[in-house]
């Protein structure tokens, strides 16, 4: 069955709440065993939250545009996580709203190459320098817990979103929670690059899932995987492909853990380029989890420093360990912020890193990190921006940051570290301003097998 939406009665004037006839359409391919809702091209067909049904399409025609309100109310009841979810999934520390939702959708899709327009800027309160304040409903709670994911799927299985721009998100763009068989295809997202919380794939307790050929200029981490504290039923994150991917952001182009209660293992990342990022591949073990048997290889990484209001500082390849939370101090968010996260058997191979703050290692004691291999890994060392160095430990409630020097591979605190065929260049100019090549302490087991060292310059 085949329903395109103006057919239905909806108008593309940008202003009409296409919700309800959306809502409709959908319910009826539903109903018939399923088939597609067509979102047609021409116009902006503006909508409040929709949710999507087992076996329906949600195809968007080149050159249509599907957009997110911007008023809370438009956000309804029925489709808050909570409520959609039965309860199954009730996160306090995370917004309930979603602009596109689903739970138990299964064999679900978004295809296209049309636009979903998350409509960010209907939500910035004030315009920053660095980063918008963005708006919460009057009398809500912080905006950080109000804004809509632009998409939230909840246990779908064998979902697919394939070749649809997702553009200006207010939080998230697309999350994944309990969602096996899940393949993301030639998607690209597109953010404003000062929207705090402007994620775009955000896989939560996922198993069996396909990043491919995808396309990421955001704010936030490009791709984070998590295992989230209140959606433990689902159980880790394992068997995941990332691959030719190619990605811009502002804090981090790929990131693993930091909410990382349970399990992240068996990760393949390869073939991707990192461009004029905060932070390039990142491993953050964080809440009690262990991430654990992952490859990053065949890759190109550039790096530079943004403002510290984003989490991050230049660094090319990033693994830390630590609680989020001083134990010692309790928390304000999960209990498990004060639990310390686990790192064992990570490699890095074959890749290039243009950088402005090196490598870091750094865990808070040598049990945290164990097995970390850097092989055939060239880093570039070359100041570009105007920032001062910092070592960025967030999120880790006794030592945040660090104000001193960069060097280019940083090893605290790590057990069993290999540097097989490994080089750093230095770019002359700049070299001041930096420390040594290789700087280790209180490590266990650290070799370094054909390791070079230059300096290029005129």
């Amino acid at each position: 069955m085949k329903i395109v939406i103006d057919g239905a009665g909806a108008k593309n004037d940008g202003v009409f709440n296409n919700a309800a006839i959306i809502n409709g359409a959908i319910d009826s391919v539903h109903k018939a065993g399923g088939g597609q809702v067509v979102v047609p091209s021409g116009g902006i067909y503006l909508s409040g939250s929709i949710e999507i049904k087992a076996n329906v399409d949600l195809h968007l025609e080149s050159g249509a545009t599907l957009r997110a309100s911007s008023d809370y109310a438009d956000y309804t009841a029925q489709h808050n996580i909570k409520s959609l979810t039965g309860g199954t999934v009730d996160e306090f520390v995370l917004p309930q709203r979603a602009f596109i939702c689903a739970y138990k959708a299964h064999n679900a899709r978004i295809s296209g190459h049309g636009t979903i327009d998350g409509n960010a800027d209907g939500f910035i309160a004030e315009r920053g320098r660095y980063i918008h304040k963005m708006r919460g409903p009057i009398g809500g709670k912080d905006q950080y817990l109000e804004r809509p994911f632009t998409v939230f799927m909840i246990e779908c299985k064998n979902l697919t979103i394939r070749d649809v721009v997702i553009k200006d998100p207010a939080f998230w763009a697309v999350r994944t929670t309990g969602c096996n068989e899940l393949l993301i295809d030639g998607i690209r997202i597109l953010t404003d690059l000062m929207v705090p919380n402007a994620d775009g794939v955000d896989i939560d307790r996922c198993q069996n899932v396909r990043i491919v050929n995808c396309e990421f200029v955001t704010a936030d981490d490009c791709i984070s995987l998590k295992s989230c504290s209140q959606t433990s039923q689902y159980g880790d994150v394992a068997n995941i492909v990332i691959s030719n991917c190619i990605m811009t952001s502002t804090s981090g182009a790929i990131t693993l853990g930091t909410e990382s209660v349970g399990d992240i293992k068996n990760v393949l990342v390869s073939n991707c380029i990192i461009k004029d990022s905060h932070r390039g591949f990142a491993v953050r073990a964080r809440e009690g989890g262990t991430i654990s048997n992952v490859r990053f290889s065949n890759s190109l990484v550039h790096t530079r420093t943004f403002s510290d209001m984003w989490w991050g500082h230049g660094e090319a390849l990033h693994v830390t360990a630590f609680s989020w939370d001083d134990p010692s101090k309790g928390t304000d968010g999960n209990i498990e912020r004060t639990m310390e996260g686990f790192v064992r058997d990570i490699t890095f191979e074959n890749i290039t890193c243009h950088t402005e703050a090196g490598i870091l290692n750094y865990a808070a004691h040598p049990e945290l990190i164990k097995g970390v291999t850097y092989r055939n890994v060239e880093v570039h060392m070359q100041k570009e921006s105007k920032w001062e160095p910092r070592i960025d430990l967030r999120p880790n409630g006794i030592e945040s940051v660090l104000h001193r020097k960069h060097n280019a591979f940083e090893i605290f605190n790590v057990s069993n570290l290999e540097l097989d065929n490994c080089s750093v260049i230095w770019d002359k100019a700049s070299r001041d301003s930096y420390g040594e090549a290789v700087v280790e302490s209180n490590s266990v087991n650290v070799s370094a097998t054909n390791f070079a060292e230059i300096i290029r310059g005129d």
